[in-house]
């Protein structure tokens, strides 16, 4: 065989194995012999036929096999919408109805060969003219001079699209499709590749039909997922435009119902349902199916799948912790508790006593008892104001954490306490709330979280006597001391059980005065009761001993030994139960999962489940709903004093470590996956191994669910002197809090972060933690904080020779000054970056600097340099490959044509941007661009076309809280 030929024979094998095809499959793929495709692979004689070798290299994708060249490269089709197709950025017009009609039906068999006679039925519904084979041929010549010789190939069986599979949408939707894993990310990728319903010369064929039945399977299953997990307006995103297109599909409609409600829009869910009941009786002259009328109901009955409903005010919370089954000897506390539910009465309540006897008991109780009077929702928070490690949450924290249960995105929560006190007290003006604080340290730690109106009501525990709610605010006082003996005596008998206790009653009226009537020893006796099935006496016995041997707890805070009943229920414990009690003492956080625990302990999670289940039982610590681990103060104090006693100073440390080292792993990985380009070699390696996520919303789960744990341990690595660790937390959480909005607590892991960089002279390290800082300050609105860290960062840049990160300095200096209106000095550092990323060849830099300076030559309104600008960044972004930064400029041009007056050219640049924001998933520019896509028909006068690009804008503005969504929602609203 020739040199060429053996050239051929290569390149086809390496094309076939990548495309994963057999030399059968390709054979049949080509419509020749195996033997011709293993005679060419091999060099073998019998060298194939020039049309052969054609046939072989379409098969593959390729120009022909003495190159290896892909064919038609940058060719994209896409049917699932209106036909387009595109070669690089560029659509490609096909002017022709029948060769759209044709390629339609290509592309709705990707991979495969289209008989003529099916393309004949098609295109003139199976009444051809006599000379339908040459138009046929005139047509797909016509389409191979358009879009390349090897687009379109010929083969025994008919026609075929030679593209590969991810350049034809309706094949990537199918594979996205069948790699689903019945997760809610994966639907949603899949249904991206959707832009509207199939062009409607294609839309009845077979194929088409189904794909379209296999969109509506991925949107009810991304919807049920959505809903379940509470993500309404995510479902809503996705079922509006579906159910528009498909009006009497019961299954889409009742799912929309649902989200609608669920997203606080119940009027409008209800609306939405009595308009399809009426369609489908008038054109089908029956009754809505079950899944509708069930939807209805559960609309009406307020009863909608995992989650509580929103209302049009709000959100309802419902975040009390779980009630105790026993409540003995509090009948005269709750008598002065129920006194919050008249009108006339002040509505706060001071419940006081010392450690032990049951406060948060009582309120929760309580509350539980009476949530039906507050309709509009439960808060609940634990202060910690006598937590032993001294991590006391402070009001401003508790009440971020409030305005976001009452549905207040974290970016539109004041930045000062008093705009927060404001903001909350107003929230719960017009409803009926009750909040629980519990372990408030005094009256000026709970003030600012009180209710301002008499719909609302509190109630706040502590130790001390909060004097100051009484006297000031006019508060309720509930005083609580041990129980009275006969109380005890109930208690006791209804934790062990009524016919045990009159079995051996003095050994339980022994119980409760050596337990000194304290509910909570009489919990953990009880506890061990229960597991033991021993005589009350042995319990008797055993309890004089240890009292007898142990001092007072706390000092003048019990009145009885507390620490010995701890002690005795502490000893009988598994040694593996013993050891993770003691660890758990030094956690943080308010609470914790089994991970954090199995790494205090060093051991794999499966490994203490059951030393976490015996402390359970034994009363040690409390297992809430979700899974998730409390411990009450006092037993904090008593482990941390017992692993001061029984493990080295070295082994606490090591826990200490463990811990920080499994939510910096967390961090780590999270971060990693929500921003996969933010980790560089420079960083060097972390500390730990970062943990996996299997997607983007498991990572943002874990840290939403973690975030506070996260906030605590980062303050104790960095006092523990863990620096490396402390920066870490910071670097991981960063990218979340920022997207998140919760810009407050960027700010203060940065300022840790900042400070441990200091400390370990890491100076590069340092800059990024100012750089994050300046961010947060920025997006805070405190722009006099914010430019000293850009200008410190940009000082270390150019003390380094880092001219790169330097001009990347200037763009951030720049959009401070571009957000408080002075676009001169915007201007002035956009040229030094670009200035700068000229200098050292930093081409994606470079075309950075342009468009940035394009887009602030257009606030400064000299409109046609910013063009020259943009058209210069637009080609260097080509160059590089840059998409994100074509998306950008080509946004920036939009604006400028629009400006202009110029509504078509800005329609084709947003057009442009938009496709780039779609295909690198960032949603939150897909949406304002649509929202500019809108701005732009409005000033050409096509409302319609206006009010559709704001619909898709809001509902991805809605679905990721972003404050846009009201302007859209005012834009719209003005069209009414």
């Amino acid at each position: 065989m020739t040199q060429t030929g053996n050239a051929s024979g290569y390149v086809l094998r390496q094309r076939r194995i990548l495309l994963g095809l057999t030399q059968e499959d390709l054979a049949l793929r080509a419509g020749v012999s195996v033997r011709s495709v293993r005679n060419l692979e091999r060099g073998a004689g019998g060298v194939p036929r020039q049309q052969t070798l054609r046939q072989l290299a379409a098969a593959v994708g390729l120009d022909d096999l003495g190159g290896g060249g892909t064919a038609a490269a940058g060719i994209r089709v896409a049917v699932l919408g209106p036909l387009t197709v595109h070669d690089c950025d560029r659509e490609v017009p096909i002017g022709s109805a029948m060769q759209r009609r044709l390629l339609g039906l290509l592309g709705l068999h990707p991979g495969q060969p289209v008989r003529t006679a099916d393309l004949v039925d098609v295109l003139w519904d199976g009444r051809p003219p006599a000379t339908h084979v040459n138009l046929i041929h005139g047509y797909v010549g016509a389409l191979r001079k358009i879009l390349g010789p090897s687009v379109v190939v010929t083969g025994p069986d008919g026609y075929r699209l030679a593209l590969d599979r991810d350049r034809i949408d309706l094949a990537r939707f199918g594979d996205l499709m069948t790699r689903a894993e019945h997760g809610a990310e994966d639907y949603e990728r899949a249904l991206q590749c959707w832009r509207g319903p199939i062009d409607p010369a294609i839309r009845l064929h077979p194929a088409a039909v189904a794909a379209a039945n296999l969109r509506i399977v991925a949107t009810l299953a991304f919807a049920d997922q959505a809903i379940a997990t509470r993500r309404y307006d995510a479902a809503i995103r996705w079922l509006g435009p579906l159910s528009q297109e498909e009006p009497l599909h019961e299954g889409l409609h009742a799912r929309l119902v649902l989200a609608l409600a669920g997203s606080g829009r119940q009027a409008e869910a209800l609306r939405h349902f009595a308009a399809v009941r009426d369609r489908i009786v008038q054109e089908l002259g029956v009754e809505p199916g079950p899944q509708l009328t069930e939807a209805h109901l559960g609309v009406l009955r307020q009863e909608l799948p995992g989650a509580a409903v929103r209302k049009t005010t709000g959100v309802i919370p419902a975040e009390l912790p779980s009630a105790t089954a026993f409540l003995a000897g509090r009948d005269p506390a709750l008598q002065s508790l129920n006194r919050l539910l008249t009108d006339s009465a002040p509505a706060i309540a001071a419940i006081s006593g010392g450690p032990g006897t049951g406060k948060t008991t009582l309120a929760v109780h309580w509350a539980h008892a009476v949530r039906d009077r507050f309709p509009d929702g439960q808060l609940f928070v634990n202060l910690r104001g006598f937590d032993p490690a001294g991590a006391v949450v402070p009001a401003d924290r508790a009440i971020r954490t409030f305005l976001e249960s009452l549905g207040v995105e974290p970016q539109k929560i004041p930045p000062g306490l008093d705009g927060q006190v404001n903001l909350y007290r107003s929230l719960l003006a017009a409803r009926r709330v009750l909040v629980v604080l519990d372990n408030a340290r005094d009256a000026e730690h709970v003030r600012p979280l009180l209710p301002g109106s008499a719909g609302s009501a509190a109630v706040v525990t502590s130790r001390n006597r909060l004097t100051g709610l009484i006297v000031v605010d006019g508060g309720t006082s509930v005083s609580l001391s041990v129980l009275h003996p006969e109380e005890a005596y109930a208690l006791l008998s209804r934790r062990i059980g009524v016919d045990r206790a009159a079995a051996e009653p003095d050994a339980v009226a022994e119980i409760g005065r050596l337990c000194g009537h304290l509910p909570l020893a009489l919990a953990i006796v009880a506890a061990r009761a229960v597991q033991a099935e021993l005589p009350l006496s042995w319990f008797v016995v055993n309890l004089r001993a240890e009292r007898a041997r142990l001092d007072v707890l706390g000092g003048d805070e019990a009145a009885i030994d507390v620490r010995g009943i701890f002690s005795w229920s502490y000893r009988v414990l598994s040694p593996a139960a013993a050891r993770l009690f003691r660890l758990l003492g030094s956690h943080p956080g308010t609470d914790l999962g089994a991970g954090a625990a199995a790494s205090m302990a060093g051991r794999p999670v499966e490994q203490v489940r059951e030393p976490l289940g015996e402390l359970v039982r034994g009363s040690l610590i409390e297992e809430e709903s979700d899974g998730r681990y409390t411990m009450h103060d006092l037993l904090r104090v008593y482990a941390l004093e017992t692993a001061a006693e029984v493990d080295t100073a070295a082994d606490r440390e090591a826990a200490i470590r463990r811990m920080a080292g499994y939510y910096v792993a967390g961090a780590i990985g999270a971060g990693q996956i929500l921003d996969p380009h933010r980790m560089t070699d420079r960083l060097g390696r972390p500390p730990v191994e970062p943990a996996a996520f299997e997607s983007t919303d498991a990572a943002a789960v874990w840290l939403t669910v973690e975030r506070q744990n996260l906030l605590a341990v980062q303050l104790t690595a960095a006092d523990a002197g863990l620096d490396d660790g402390a920066w870490w937390l910071a670097w991981g959480l960063a990218e979340y809090l920022q997207r998140g909005g919760h810009w407050q607590d960027w700010m203060a892991t940065q300022r840790v972060a900042l400070e441990a960089a200091h400390r370990l002279g890491d100076v590069y390290r340092e800059t990024i933690a100012d750089r994050g800082l300046g961010g947060a300050y920025a997006r805070l609105g405190d722009f006099e904080k914010a430019t000293p860290c850009f200008q410190r960062v940009l000082a270390r840049y150019e003390q380094s020779g880092d001219l790169s990160e330097a001009a990347s300095a200037h763009l951030s200096l720049g959009w401070v000054a571009g957000r408080r209106q002075d676009f001169s000095t915007a201007l002035h550092h956009a040229r030094q970056a670009l200035a700068l990323s000229r200098a050292v060849g930093n081409t994606r830099g470079e075309a950075d600097g342009l468009n940035t300076v394009g887009w602030y030559l257009i606030q400064l309104g000299e409109h046609q340099s910013a063009l020259v600008q943009c058209r210069q960044a637009l080609a260097l972004h080509r160059e590089v490959g840059n998409r994100l930064g074509m998306a950008d400029t080509w946004d920036t041009l939009g604006s400028v044509h629009h400006r202009l007056g110029e509504h078509q050219p800005a329609l084709a640049a947003y057009r442009e941007a938009l496709a780039f924001y779609v295909e690198v998933l960032d949603r939150y520019h897909e949406a304002l661009v649509l929202n500019q896509i809108g701005d732009t028909h409005r000033a050409a006068g096509d409302l319609p076309a206006a009010r559709e690009s704001w619909q898709q804008a809001l509902w991805i503005f809605d679905d990721r809280g972003h404050a846009e969504a009201a302007e859209v929602r005012e834009k719209l609203d003005s069209l009414s």
